[in-house]
């Protein structure tokens, strides 16, 4: 494809979740505009490519550095949502505002760094029928308990829905347009992407990539943060809890069955007994303790039915800046 094409056909729209590291994002927006200003040979790269900054309830004063910077760059767009929605809900969010033929999603952090980009385009470029693409890290610059609850969670995951997302996969992806829209037709409130990507089938491609340590700023993501994102991707892609404390409960009730089955007969033949006492407190601990299990699971899953049925809005946008650019 000649540079002309490639400058008429392509325009990459990437989302960056923001929640209190908005520090990053000048760094960020210097590497992103020198990366394309020598892919597309043009120092204006304003109406070939879009970066879109959800700011989701920061905190600190993270709006007001992103303000900033979108008046030194030009293809900076900025969304404010009115509060933190959560990740996932605000990659959603600049989704649906996204223009351009290739669409991405990528942390501030640079970790995986913006010039990664470019090999995902450049698959597009050479396999025309890709229509998602995920990065596969070569080598996971994190701590070991990161990268082990990440292994964890991807092989727990992948056996409670049947997916076959690489346990080495990347959080910068890429879609084209016809992924995206088939995306934000998707109407569930609680949202888990990978799993989403995973449902919403498409030919998958994959690349490798670099992953570099952070070296500014701190995660947002600590283990209770995973621990809701899990227990989010497990509820809404999976019924195995389900039908686990159906199987636990009918295996209980068959020993239940034998046990009053067995001490039937011993009274029948009059067999003395001795007390059990703690036998019996055991028992009734057990059994408490496992019913209480079964009302939790069945009241998460019926709080998300509430939260389905009630239809509130993904989010709220508070403001839109520089989306009069495009």
């Amino acid at each position: 494809m000649s540079l002309t094409e490639k400058m008429s056909t392509i325009k990459v729209s990437i989302v960056v979740p923001i929640y209190n590291d908005g520090s990053l994002a000048e760094a960020f927006c210097n590497s992103f505009k020198v990366i394309f200003q020598n892919y597309f040979e043009n120092q204006d790269i304003s109406k070939l490519v879009e970066l879109i900054f959800v700011n989701d309830g920061s905190k600190n004063d993270s709006l007001i550095v992103l303000k900033k910077i979108s008046s030194q760059f030009n293809f900076v767009k900025i969304l404010n949502l009115s509060r933190n929605f959560g990740q996932h809900i605000a990659l959603t969010a600049g989704y649906a505002e996204a223009t351009g033929n290739f669409i991405g999603m990528l942390n501030v952090d640079m970790q995986e760094h913006p010039k990664e980009i470019i090999k995902y385009l450049n698959l597009f470029n050479e396999d025309n029928e890709i229509d998602f693409i995920l990065g596969l890290r070569k080598n996971r610059q994190d701590s070991f308990f990161k990268k082990g609850t990440s292994i964890v969670f991807n092989k727990l995951m992948n056996k409670l829905t049947g997916d076959t997302t690489p346990l080495n996969a990347s959080t910068l992806r890429m879609m084209n347009r016809k992924f995206l829209n088939a995306y934000l037709s998707l109407n569930e409130k609680s949202r888990y992407l990978p799993g989403l990507e995973n449902w919403l089938g498409f030919k998958h491609g994959f690349v490798e990539i670099e992953h570099n340590e952070r070296t500014t700023g701190k995660s947002s993501y600590n283990f209770f943060s995973r621990l809701r994102m899990a227990t989010n991707a497990v509820l809404s892609f999976s019924d195995i809890p389900l039908r686990f404390v159906v199987s636990m409960g009918f295996l209980i009730s068959v020993i239940g069955f034998l046990m009053i089955f067995v001490l039937f007969v011993q009274k029948i033949f009059f067999v003395k007994m001795q007390p059990g006492y703690t036998s019996t407190i055991s028992i009734i601990v057990f059994l408490g303790g496992f019913q209480i299990l079964v009302i939790g699971l069945a009241s998460l899953y019926i709080g998300r039915i509430l939260k389905e049925v009630q239809n509130r809005p993904l989010y709220v946008i508070k403001d839109r800046i520089n989306f009069n650019h495009v």
